[in-house]
């Protein structure tokens, strides 16, 4: 009898992140490379989505979705391209290695052609230190190479517990069944195939024509996180707004010296005209750069990109709070933050400014595109851009609702000017200057990782009161200019009917405060205090402060910054550091006492 057709499939919104092109998919016990573009079927059966804001900012004409179906079992069902990686596996059973082709597929799971055992991915890989190309270990090379003897059989590998009281990788080994030329894996160190004379071929593993590269090798897991980033960009569908952002490019492009920046200067002139711009539109460097750039019609970077649709995002929020941005996928109200008197009422006033409740909203998530092995490795795009062709990126669009908190820009920069709290965000400072993933990330400032750490701390929260899970919060930290620090707390769906409500509800009084107070309340303490509060720099590259798995971090698909550039000390404050919460978070306390008191009274 013939076997079963597997069937594999991820969600539809998987496609983008974290399974856009490049990745490495997990099915089954079974390993695959998601591919670019390119290699999508074609146009009539892709979905298309739209969204003109996110396509302008990307210098893009339009974005797809991949097929989907709601009849996996169809063989005439469009799927997604896939291609199996690594293709070399071994047998569970009797260890035979196979080298897997494209042709041997039939749409089962892979099986051993010497015992019919089940063959599974070998855990290592190969990735280019500056390409972002990725390939299998060579392995019969590899275990050729010490041998002086000449091999003509190659295809005869077996992976197997090596010989002899061993420990670690050095446990394991690879042998050739023909000549026995044998190696473990202790041997496969990261600079072992660039020590060998091993390079780059110059290709991803669903490329079937390459160009040499001759780049170093290293050797990853096939688990490892370096392996892929990628790159996406999202942006929230809200109606055209005339705001600041508005303002200061037509300032730009009036000044006598955007002519001159125009005419594309380099080295110290363009400096010296960015200098001057910023001093006399008092407008920080970076912004005039960026926005320079957008008015010249350049591609921006990925960050520049972000940091523009969010500028515009904000700007929104702001004409929501004059009831002056009504759209069909940006239903928005405005509601009070607390209508209660007391202590705690004014701590909350003077703390945060404004809630905007947004019962309906869109998403467009793209996938720009993915790099290898380190952040500034060259970026391949999701889609090859070929002359002639219209240009595109995968997509996906979702709905939902959520819950938009402005800060009180005032106040924060007050107390962000604090000797201590200042002393204290330098050490991360430090830290991100050197650290690889530095780039990828908001620059660290006692501003961002406040806002960071607070939208973190409420996510936890709002996870059990709101009804939905944990990984389906995501979040959006507005901070691009001194005195506009807001964060957004929200959840989509691929449905179109969006999602169910709870979360906006939370944004409603009393709630919003209830959750807040109550959010402080947890990460006032951590079960790995005092370990957790008083550490140096931690997480990678030191780029975390007071946050650990107990009390912070969030899942790896609602944070926008790894789970980095946070510190929960800045929040509820320590000895000799002022928290910004640290006033609310003593009045909830000092309720909690009275409180408690009077029930005693009361049952006495």
């Amino acid at each position: 009898m013939a076997a079963k057709r597997v069937i594999r499939s991820i969600r539809l919104s998987e496609t983008v992140s974290p399974f856009g092109p490049g990745a490495l998919v997990d099915i089954l016990g079974e390993s695959f490379m998601a591919v670019t573009g390119d290699e999508w079927p074609p146009t009539s059966v892709r979905s298309s989505v739209s969204c003109d804001r996110l396509a302008t900012t990307l210098k893009v004409d339009e974005f797809w979705a991949a097929p989907s179906t709601g009849d996996p079992d169809s063989p005439k069902t469009p799927g997604l391209e896939f291609t199996r990686f690594p293709t070399w596996l071994f047998c569970q059973d009797c260890r035979r290695m196979t080298q897997w082709r494209r042709k041997m597929e039939t749409g089962e799971s892979p099986s051993c052609p010497d015992c019919s055992g089940r063959l599974v991915p070998m855990r290592f890989v190969t990735v280019c230190v500056n390409k972002s190309h990725a390939d299998d270990v060579p392995w019969a090379d590899w275990v050729h190479r010490p041998s002086s003897a000449e091999c003509s059989v190659r295809d005869r590998l077996r992976f197997q517990p090596s010989r002899g009281a061993r420990e670690g990788l050095s446990s394991l080994e690879v042998i050739c069944e023909a000549c026995r030329a044998r190696r473990t894996l202790g041997e496969l160190r990261r600079d072992t195939l660039q020590r060998e004379g091993f390079s780059c071929h110059g290709k991803q593993p669903w490329e079937y024509e390459w160009g040499p590269c001759g780049s170093p090798l290293e050797v990853l897991q096939r688990g490892a996180t370096s392996l892929h980033f990628g790159e996406s960009v999202s942006a929230i569908d809200i109606p055209e707004v005339s705001g600041r952002g508005a303002e200061l490019d037509e300032r730009i492009r009036k000044h006598p010296f955007f002519g001159a920046l125009a005419a594309n200067p380099a080295g110290e002139l363009l400096d010296m005209l960015v200098g001057e711009l910023s001093s006399q539109l008092d407008v920080p460097e970076d912004e005039i750069r960026r926005r320079v750039a957008t008015l010249m019609g350049d591609a921006p970077s990925i960050e520049d990109a972000k940091q523009s649709l969010y500028s515009e995002e904000y700007e929104a929020f702001m004409a929501a709070l004059q009831d002056a941005a009504p759209t069909q996928d940006f239903i928005t109200r405005v509601a009070p933050i607390i209508t209660a008197a007391g202590e705690i009422a004014s701590e909350v006033n003077s703390l945060l400014s404004d809630v905007v409740i947004v019962d309906r909203l869109r998403e467009v998530r793209a996938s720009v595109g993915f790099r290898r092995y380190k952040p500034e490795a060259d970026l391949v795009r999701s889609v090859p851009r070929k002359p002639y062709e219209r240009s595109w990126y995968p997509a996906v669009e979702g709905y939902g609702e959520g819950i938009f908190i402005r800060f009180d820009g005032g106040r924060v920069d007050q107390w962000a000017t604090n000797e201590s709290v200042v002393t204290r965000v330098d050490q991360v400072f430090k830290y991100q200057e050197k650290s690889m993933l530095g780039s990828r990330l908001h620059s660290a400032s006692p501003q961002y990782l406040l806002l960071h750490s607070f939208s973190h701390a409420l996510m936890r929260e709002l996870s059990f009161r709101s009804g939905y899970s944990a990984p389906s919060l995501h979040e959006r930290i507005y901070c691009e200019s001194a005195g506009d620090y807001a964060v957004f707390i929200y959840t989509t769906s691929t449905d179109i009917e969006g999602t169910l409500g709870g979360l906006a509800r939370q944004g409603e009084h009393p709630y919003l405060v209830q959750a807040v107070t109550r959010a402080l309340e947890q990460v006032a303490w951590c079960a790995n205090d005092p370990v957790c509060v008083e550490s140096e720099p931690q997480s990678i590259d030191g780029l975390n402060l007071a946050a650990c798995h107990a009390c912070m971090l969030a899942p790896e698909t609602s944070c926008e910054g790894f789970n980095l550039l946070l510190d929960r000390a800045l929040l509820i404050g320590v000895e000799g550091l002022p928290g910004y919460f640290e006033g609310l978070v003593s009045a909830v306390a000092d309720v909690a006492v009275i409180e408690r008191t009077e029930l005693g009274r009361a049952t006495v």
